[in-house]
This record gives C-alpha cells, structure tokens and sequence, in this order.
C-alpha cells in the first residue's frame, strides 16, 4: 500500500469535504483553515485527512477522517503522527479536540478528556467551539513534550 502524506492546498477542500461530509463530520470553519490540514493519498486519490488550527500555541486537531474502504490499515495513525511533528514545527506545546464519536481512539494516543468549559482563549472563537461541535462533545487535551 503506497501511501503519501503531505500539506493540503486549497485544490484540496472539496474532496476533503466530501470525505468530512460522509463520516457526518463538521465542514465549518475548514476552508479557512486548509492550509494547516494534512492528507493522505494513494492511487486512487485522497483516502483521509486531518487538520489543525493554530491559536498562539495551542492547536485544535479536528476533521480526522479516513475513507471507508482504508479504516483500520494504519491511515488514521499516519496522518495523526504527521500531524503532531506539524504541530510541533509550529510551536504549539497544547491540542484540543472535541468528538463525539473518537473519544477512546484519541485516549489510546494520550488525550484526557477535560472539561470543555475550562478551554479559554483565541481557541473558544474557532467554528468547533461556536457551534460546529455540540456542546456535550467529549473535549480532549494532550500536552505536547519538547522532545517526544
């Protein structure tokens, strides 16, 4: 399976929308934004994405989504390491995520849920936090390391 991860451009947003669309995900918001998500792709094209929004150095890891037919073949994972060497380029030392449905895959890789009213700052006028995610969506944190 050749798999390719790299930045994704604005070309890119109707087809990562389409994938969000199909997994019922939030598209708000991630057309201003594109340019800090990652894709992943193979022949056929892009098979999964995830993004990031930068708020001085906490970031917001939202639209993790990975086309049906590649779930559970290590493309949700790829993307994620990627997105964490990402993150860390840019200085962010926090993530947040809100979910409703990923709660124990996001535990499995250290987030903690927090509780979603203790999250201040430039992140709370994100689209996640203003509506796009409900507001019992599990919230989640992880505390990024210099030298992970």
């Amino acid at each position: 399976m050749n798999l390719n991860v790299r930045k994704a451009v604005e070309a890119d947003y109707d087809t990562v929308a389409r994938l969000l669309e199909s997994a019922s995900l939030p598209t708000l918001g991630v057309a201003d934004h594109i340019s800090n998500f990652l894709v992943v792709e193979n022949s056929n094209g892009i098979v999964g994405a995830i993004g990031l929004e930068v708020y001085d150095d906490v970031g917001l890891l939202r639209s993790a989504v990975v086309d049906a037919s590649m779930q559970n073949k290590g493309v949700g994972s790829l993307l994620y390491e990627n997105l964490l060497r990402h993150a860390k380029t840019l200085g962010v030392r926090r993530l947040i995520l809100l979910t409703n449905t990923a709660e124990k895959y996001f535990e499995k890789k250290g987030f903690r849920r927090i509780d979603q009213n203790s999250v201040t700052g430039p992140i709370r006028q994100s689209a996640e936090f203003s509506g796009a995610c409900p507001s019992h969506a599990a919230c989640m944190e992880l505390i990024l390391k210099e030298d992970e």
